[in-house]
């Protein structure tokens, strides 16, 4: 995911957002959490959930995956509006 230089987005802002991977697969962002990796540095994690063809999450029976931000090269986000 590319991101220009010195740029800032709220936690919330990505809540709701559709990530789309290289091969097309859409995920909807519920949370972004923090990771303490074993060298003790801190990696964003983006928790999401698969979308179907039709833009329907599907039912992992309340679980979500977790991608590092770090691995989401080449990977697009569209944020939603929110309601103030």
């Amino acid at each position: 995911m590319k991101l220009s230089p010195n740029s800032e987005i709220s936690i919330d802002a990505l809540k709701g957002a559709v990530l789309t991977n290289k091969k097309g697969f859409e995920y909807r962002c519920i949370d972004l959490v923090i990771s303490i990796t074993n060298e003790n540095l801190l990696e964003p994690v983006i928790q999401a959930i698969p979308l179907d063809e039709e833009g329907m999450e599907e039912n992992l029976e309340g679980r979500c995956l977790g991608f590092q931000f770090s691995s989401l090269k080449g990977w697009s986000i569209q944020l939603q509006p929110h309601n103030q």
